[in-house]
This record gives structure tokens, sequence and C-alpha cells, in this order.
């Protein structure tokens, strides 16, 4: 059975699953779903297109799905994905995809704190942290695990690796290599993200394999494709070092170096 305060708005269209409470204040519009024991706090808003995954929390005052903020928005656009046992804190705004029959992707099990801000066709992974006041620009796609932390803004199209770790403020304008940690403003590689791999149970030998392998991107004469090659010639392939090897590969934008 769902709970529903008196003085929210629910569109009669919405897909409540059991379990369900809804604040006052709240307007939760057609084309809704909400996942079984979600929770939607006060003023919070949820317009659809919008699947909300099971057991998501989402606080007073978030957006989650208004228009992508586009000068020359084309059409109605798309719509919104929050994976199961997502945290969405006070005043995040999540928009929808500008393309009809896309979405906006935010993971399963992430924490976006107060202000955080993810725009229009972002790809968020699962377990990703964002704390408060986070902005990342349209198209951003952010792997699992991720952390991104201290005011930092991340520049449209850009790709931030699985497992890295971001403190700022700084703004991101290139793509950042999985594993490592990045600060400074302009950002820098300051090294691995050594909690965050042990946390994930990644061995001690692996994480000396990632060192070379960044030693060899970061130091090593020659270009990222050359360094790639290296890489995965030189070292064993165990899925991280594939990570890493892929992650270079389709880097558009260009890579962050840095020391590890």
């Amino acid at each position: 059975m769902s709970l529903i305060h008196p003085a929210a708005h629910v569109d009669p269209a919405v897909v409540l699953g059991p379990g369900v409470r809804i604040g006052p204040g709240a307007v939760v519009g057609a084309g809704v779903r909400l996942g079984e024991e979600c929770e939607v706090g006060p003023h919070a808003v949820i317009e659809g297109p919008a699947v909300i995954g099971p057991r998501c929390r989402i606080f007073a005052g978030a957006a989650v799905g208004a228009e992508p903020q586009v000068v020359k928005p084309q059409g109605p656009g798309g719509g919104v994905e929050i994976g199961a046992g997502t945290v969405l804190r006070e005043a995040v705004s999540v928009h929808r995809s500008m393309y009809e029959g896309k979405v906006t992707r935010v993971g399963g099990e992430c924490y976006l704190m107060v202000g955080a801000h993810v725009a229009h066709d972002c790809q968020v992974g699962d377990r990703v942290i964002f704390t408060n006041g986070i902005a990342l620009g349209g198209h951003v796609q952010v792997g699992d695990d991720a952390f991104i932390a201290h005011c930092a803004g991340v520049h449209q199209f850009v790709h931030i690796g699985p497992g890295v770790l971001i403190t700022g403020p700084s703004g991101v304008r290139k793509d950042v290599p999985p594993y490592t940690t990045v600060e400074g403003n302009p950002p820098r590689v300051r090294g691995l993200n050594v909690v965050g791999l042990k946390r994930r149970g990644v061995s001690a030998e692996v994480r000396g394999h990632l060192k070379q392998a960044y030693r060899i991107l970061f130091q090593g004469a020659g270009t990222a494709a050359e360094a790639a090659a290296r890489i995965e010639a030189e070292l064993p392939p165990g899925r991280e070092i594939q990570t890493v090897v892929q992650f270079i590969r389709s880097s558009e934008r260009g890579l962050y170096h840095g020391a590890v």
C-alpha cells in the first residue's frame, strides 16, 4: 500500500509500486513509474517519462525529469532512469534526455548530495557518489564507483572512468583515466585511487600492474594509441588493465596526465 500526502499532486497515470511514500507538496507527473518502497520528499518534482527504481529516496526540492537546458530544444525530448537504491538529496536536479526515445541515466546505489546536477543525456554508473554542488554538463559519462567531490564541474561530453576520485574545486575538461585520483585546477592525476581499489577487492598485484600501465602512458614516448598497445603487450590481461586500454583507445577529448 502506498502512502500519499493529501497535499501532494500525483497524476492519475502514475504507476506506483507497493510501499511508495510521497510527501506534502510533491508533484509526480504523467509517465512516471515509482518502484516499490520509493520515498518522494516534500516539494520534490518528478516529470515523466521517468522510471525510478525500487527503494530510491528523493529528498525535498529535488527535480527529476525536467526539460533539458538547451537553448533551442527540438521536440519533447526523452526520459530519465534512476537505478534501485539511489539517493537524491535536497535540490538535486536530473534533466531528461534531449532526444526522443533516449534517457538520462543514473545507476543503482548512487548517492547524490545537496544541489548536485546531472544534465541531459548523462550516463552515470552504479555506486557513484557526488558531493554537494557537483555539476555535470550534457552527455557526460561516469563509470561505476566514481567519487566526485568539492564543487567540481564537468564539461559536456567528458568521460570519467570507473573507480575515479576527483576532488575540487576544479573544472574537468578532458577524460579522466580509470582508477585514478585527480585534483587541482587545472586537474592533474595524483596517483591511483588506492582506497577505492582496496574497497573493491583489487589485489596489490593488480594495483601494481595499474601503476605500470600508467607509467607507460604518462612517462613513455609516443602516442596514446602506442601506449595502449604497449600496455596490452607487456602486462597481464586482467579486467582492470583491459578497462584502461579500452578507455585510452576510446577517448576523444584527450586524457589528463600526471604521476602514479
